[in-house]
């Protein structure tokens, strides 16, 4: 697989991943200029897009999915329970949508959906797999539980949230006190150091490179996130770059290209 971050953060969301013979798109929370050009850069033509997944349905995770699936005619994966709300936010030939509520096959990738705690009506995360190559897709939690971790434990790449750092939440003066509640919640959002303890278990079950995203432009950077997710693997004898890799994904540009060789995991 290939697998690309195309925008991570609150102004949009978008992950191109690839197999042999499949091209699909989790998110498109970005206009639809942005993901042309993007996608462009991976010698990829959004004709050549076999779907679009949803994670869930706030803005930033599907504002330019109208367009693009119009566009193309590509079909846009989304989870039964919010069909009634993606019918009323994208305004494409209904035929498009594909409800799902079980584990799906598009070409030759297997789309594991699994819910994940956040303040909307239905989330998701993906595992999603090729032959034994895993991937995982968890951002927009509040918490990161057992059944989460259950199900992405045999990734070897997970993109994990690491929005927001405590004090700068607090911090923050543009944010109302009910607001700075939600994100801290545990239907909100993933703190810098839960998501340390997690990259923590997922280290213990062989994930060996984790994607820091949806990092948060107010109350969060990317120094700190990884500056406290490190020094927390570290106090527990993992040292990163050693022992496990972490990454940023960005809000305003691609992330890295990372390939992942089925039946070896291997980068």
């Amino acid at each position: 697989m290939r697998i690309c971050n195309l925008a991570s953060g609150s102004k949009g969301n978008c992950t191109f991943i690839e197999s042999k013979h499949t091209k699909i798109l989790v998110d498109i929370g970005k206009p639809f200029p942005y993901i042309f050009s993007t996608l462009g850069e991976l010698s990829v033509a959004p004709e050549q897009i076999d779907a679009i997944l949803i994670t869930h349905e706030h803005i930033d995770h599907i504002k330019g999915v109208t367009k693009f699936a119009r566009s193309y005619n590509t079909p846009i994966y989304a989870h039964m329970s919010i069909k009634e709300i993606l019918y009323h936010q994208i305004k494409v030939d209904p035929n498009l949508f594909i409800f799902y509520e079980n584990d799906f096959i598009i070409g030759d990738l297997h789309i594991q959906p699994f819910p994940i705690p956040h303040d909307s009506k239905c989330c998701v995360g993906y595992k999603i797999s090729e032959e034994d190559a895993v991937v995982s897709i968890c951002t927009d939690l509040g918490q990161f539980n057992d059944d989460t971790f259950e199900v992405i434990k045999t990734s070897a790449l997970v993109y994990l949230e690491a929005n927001y750092d405590p004090e700068m939440l607090m911090a923050y003066p543009n944010y109302p006190p009910f607001l700075k509640r939600r994100i801290n919640s545990n239907h909100g959002h993933l703190s810098n150091l839960s998501c340390a303890k997690a990259i923590e278990r997922l280290y213990k079950s062989g994930t060996r490179l984790v994607v820091l995203s949806h990092i948060s432009e107010h109350s969060n950077t990317t120094n700190l996130a990884v500056g406290t997710v490190a020094n927390y693997l570290e106090s527990k004898g993992i040292i990163p770059n050693q022992h496990i890799k972490l990454d940023i994904a960005h809000q305003e540009h691609r992330g890295t290209i990372f390939r992942i060789t089925p039946t070896s995991q291997k980068f």
